[in-house]
């Protein structure tokens, strides 16, 4: 894992997501003249708060944390909505941005599902042993 042996720079996921929903606050309240990137919320939570280089704001989401990613990335969804819907973002670089960082999708009733051998293997006899017993009757 990476980062072994350093301290973690958030106790927890909620912390991080309140310093998030600060950030992106603040971008609000200023009118939306910045992005809710993480290189900005690195800037920010160096003045604000500590320290923090992007890598770790990705372990910390991917890693540590990866619970809260969704709630990272609906708070940021919501951001750039607002920001492009009021004019103050560029809307064609908004939908990349959706796209790419909040995980949305032209097709959003189509679900992927990824599954380890074992699971599959267990489906698979599942629909073999139904198939037989249908067959039975």
């Amino acid at each position: 894992m990476a980062g072994r042996g350093q301290p973690k720079k958030f106790k927890d996921g909620q912390q991080l997501i309140d310093l998030w929903k600060q950030f992106c606050d603040q971008i609000r309240e200023n009118g939306y003249i910045e992005a809710p990137t993480q290189t900005a919320f690195e800037r920010w939570l160096k003045k604000e708060y500590q320290p923090v280089d992007v890598r770790t704001i990705y372990n910390a989401l991917n890693e540590y944390f990866p619970n809260i990613k969704k709630d990272f990335e609906r708070i940021r969804a919501d951001v750039i909505s607002e920001g492009t819907m009021l004019g103050k973002y560029q809307p064609t670089m908004s939908i990349f941005a959706l796209k790419n960082w909040c995980s949305w999708s032209d097709r959003p009733n189509e679900t992927t599902v990824i599954i380890d051998d074992t699971t599959r293997n267990e489906v698979v006899t599942l629909v073999d042993n139904i198939r037989k017993q249908n067959n039975k009757g």
